[in-house]
């Protein structure tokens, strides 16, 4: 099944020695072309809970924004920590 093959594929990184990412993304372009994005932040070990990690995908792609506003600064929250991540990477 499709968990099996993300399984498979995350075991292919780590056999060439590339970091294993956490989650993966697929986008189609306004041409119709795959865009296959990986994300390398360790959700599980972070404050954050799934709700918060929903808001901020539905924002983030879609524009929409929490209706509480405790959801809009958590949402801001974990902008805040990506950017902190990735200057860490720098």
């Amino acid at each position: 099944d499709l968990y099996d093959l993300f399984e498979e594929l995350r075991d292919l990184f780590k056999e060439e020695d590339l970091e294993p990412w956490t989650s993966c993304e697929f986008d189609f372009t306004r041409e119709g072309k795959l865009k296959v994005s990986f994300d390398y932040i360790d959700w599980i070990n972070t404050e954050f809970d799934q709700l918060g990690r929903q808001n901020y995908y539905m924002y983030k792609k879609f524009g929409v924004i929490p209706e509480m506003e405790y959801e809009m600064e958590e949402v801001k929250e974990i902008e805040q920590y990506i950017k902190e991540q990735e200057e860490a990477e720098q």
